[in-house]
């Protein structure tokens, strides 16, 4: 779809609001038809070859109030925006989390409190976008978990792989709070809607999520073998993201290292994906996504950070940590700017 197809799509629109002839809905629906196919076009692929993830973050909230109200035509480009808002929520929860280490490091139990009563209050905003824009992706492109929908191109492989993320997201978020809100069986859904996408052409993304549910399942069976058959896996799976210059597996990784207590292979993977980006640059089509799971990894380094020294990762220091072995011994004061 070209700029004189929208331009004639909004001149339809204009004539037919001056006539009066269509029902409030008709206009709706066309002016969403619209919306979709200039961000598919235009909007999407700037986006994605952005590489400033505040402006993703801020767009997520910008855009919904004028988005969501557009009606079903535009669901398919809801998971994206909930993507962004959620992260934005998720990233406040974060630091209010680092607030609550650095206060107990302090033995400040008020502000230890407080900075939990938000973090919570965060990844509740947080697990609801994200839910929201799962339930928007199922309504674009049906229940997953049967049969795989027809999905026509690129934009629409990407939605409906980006609602199923939100699914796994909303669900670990809420079952943080102990809500109880995102159904228990959403999990196996998304398992089975992934099996639907090429995980090579999204950057081995639906291989990883897959991979990592083996892992929990057999660490929880305590099955040796099937969990290092899933741990494989997931190298297997961050090696194509290496390769493609899209690097979200490791995000990934280092998020189950962390919620393993593994620190080391977590610390492991942290080094190996600055290395990476030293290596192979981000693909020019997508540093959105590069850039999001650089973000993604610094939150962890800063959590461990902050346990560990009460202050998050040092600025352009992401990659170490505060264990590595010094060359020339001493801290640089520039450190402390």
């Amino acid at each position: 779809m070209n700029i004189n197809r929208h331009f004639l799509a909004l001149a339809a629109l204009s004539i037919s609001l001056l006539l009066g002839g269509c029902s409030g809905h008709m206009i709706r629906d066309m002016a969403a038809s619209g919306m979709v196919g200039f961000s598919n076009d235009y909007v999407t692929p700037w986006f994605l070859a952005s590489e400033d993830t505040d402006v993703m973050c801020g767009m997520g909230e910008g855009l919904a109030a004028m988005t969501y109200p557009m009606g079903p035509n535009v669901d398919s480009l809801i998971p994206m925006f909930s993507l962004a808002a959620g992260m934005c929520a998720d990233e406040r929860s974060k630091e209010e989390e680092l607030r609550y280490i650095r206060a107990m490091r302090r033995n400040d139990i008020e502000t230890a409190q407080d900075a939990r009563t938000m973090q919570k209050r965060w990844l509740a905003v947080a697990a609801k976008r994200q839910y929201f824009g799962y339930q928007a992706g199922v309504r674009a492109w049906g229940e997953p978990g049967g049969e795989c929908p027809e999905l026509s191109d690129w934009n629409d492989n990407m939605s409906y792989m980006v609602g199923l993320l939100l699914g796994v997201q909303a669900f670990q978020a809420d079952f943080n709070l102990g809500a109880g809100v995102v159904p228990g069986d959403i999990v196996a859904k998304v398992m089975s809607g992934m099996t639907c996408l090429d995980s090579d052409e999204f950057w081995g993304l639906p291989a990883a999520v897959l991979s990592m549910t083996e892992i929990m399942l057999a660490g929880a069976g305590g099955d040796k073998v099937a969990l290092e058959v899933g741990y494989t896996k997931l190298a297997r799976a961050a090696a194509v993201g290496e390769r493609s210059g899209v690097r979200m597996v490791h995000a990934l990784q280092v998020t189950l290292y962390a919620m393993q207590g593994n620190e080391e292979r977590a610390k492991q993977v942290i080094r190996d994906h600055m290395q990476s980006k030293k290596e192979v640059p981000a693909n020019p089509d997508y540093k959105l996504m590069d850039e999001m799971s650089t973000r993604q990894i610094k939150l962890i380094s800063d959590k461990m950070w902050t346990q560990a020294t009460g202050q998050r990762t040092p600025y352009g220091k992401l990659g170490t940590f505060w264990d590595d072995k010094r060359i020339g011994g001493g801290l640089d004061i520039d450190e402390l700017l």
